[in-house]
């Protein structure tokens, strides 16, 4: 009798003790994973001072609580959030997405710092080797800069810009990890202010903006601009397409590269035509070359907008 009392409580004891241990380990493993996250945020950061960033989700993920968050990148983008959440699951420590922002700021090239409102907005970082592998981001309706929450439509520092839904993805090439695809996807975009000159007939809204293809020694530009062109890097553009107040452009290819002045320089050379009442007209269809030279967007002969220079 009690020999089978003892091997019915050894029968019980030995799996609660191996489930104890494989359960001690995983939280040695979270625990050391977790804090090694933390320490490279802080190393990616090291304006943030490193008690900005927890690590939290325990047992079922990572999540990365930064506050204070500014990013400054060396092409000239600065992001700002007063926390910022990204998560990953605990067996792919690759692929982080972004969990919420609050209070987001952004900064383009040569303008001001806006206030960023975003509709449906998901982001996902997936890396390999330290390296990018791969980065989307996709939202429904994009807002920088704030108007007047009255309604009385009065603007509220630096006139905004938005955009309805729109898509923007990086995809490393498997065979060379240097050189990323490209491809951006907007429509009903508003600029902040006309174009310049003769090309203001066009007006402040763009229907849809596609540029698609390679960049290469792309992950060189996410580090710095200045780089990218020293390292004779370029972006070739496979597919431009653009519907833009009462011109059509389209099946656009061309080039663009930095100088070592910082100055953006190419151009993109494709298929236009007029449309004065959302129709096409044959007659009024010819080839068109957009250049970009000398801090100048050109369109149809006439300067357009002021391109910012790519680093000072």
């Amino acid at each position: 009798m009690s020999e089978t009392r003892s091997r019915s409580l050894g029968g019980l004891i030995i799996p609660l003790a191996v489930g104890g241990l494989v359960l001690a380990g995983y939280y040695v493993y979270w625990t050391k994973t977790a804090q090694r996250i933390q320490m490279h945020v802080a190393q990616a950061l090291p304006g943030l001072p490193r008690e900005n960033v927890t690590v939290t989700g325990f047992p079922y993920r990572f999540e990365a609580h930064i506050t204070g968050l500014r990013v400054q990148t060396g092409t000239g983008f600065v992001f700002e959030a007063s926390r910022f959440v990204a998560a990953a699951s605990p067996f792919n420590l690759n692929l982080w997405a972004l969990e919420g922002a609050l209070e987001p700021q952004l900064k383009l090239p040569g303008g001001p710092l806006r206030p960023l409102q975003a509709t449906d907005l998901k982001a996902s970082l997936r890396l390999k080797e330290g390296q990018l592998a791969r980065f989307s981001l996709t939202f429904q309706g994009l807002q920088a800069g704030t108007t007047d929450p009255l309604g009385s439509g009065s603007i509220l520092g630096p006139r905004p810009w938005r955009t309805g839904a729109g898509a923007l993805h990086l995809i490393a090439d498997p065979k060379d990890a240097s050189r990323l695809a490209f491809a951006l996807d907007l429509s009903a975009l508003e600029l902040s202010a006309l174009p310049e000159g003769p090309a203001a007939i066009l007006g402040n809204k763009i229907d849809h903006l596609r540029l698609t293809g390679p960049i290469s020694q792309g992950q060189t530009l996410l580090r710095s601009t200045k780089e990218w062109a020293k390292a004779q890097g370029e972006f070739m553009i496979m597919a431009a397409q653009i519907d833009w107040g009462p011109l059509s452009f389209d099946a656009g290819t061309g080039r663009l590269k930095v100088t070592p002045e910082g100055q953006w320089q190419g151009n993109i050379r494709g298929q236009g035509a007029l449309k004065p009442n959302g129709m096409a007209i044959p007659a009024l269809s010819a080839p068109i070359e957009i250049g970009i030279e000398d801090g100048q967007a050109r369109l149809l002969g006439f300067s357009a907008v002021r391109v910012p220079r790519a680093y000072d």
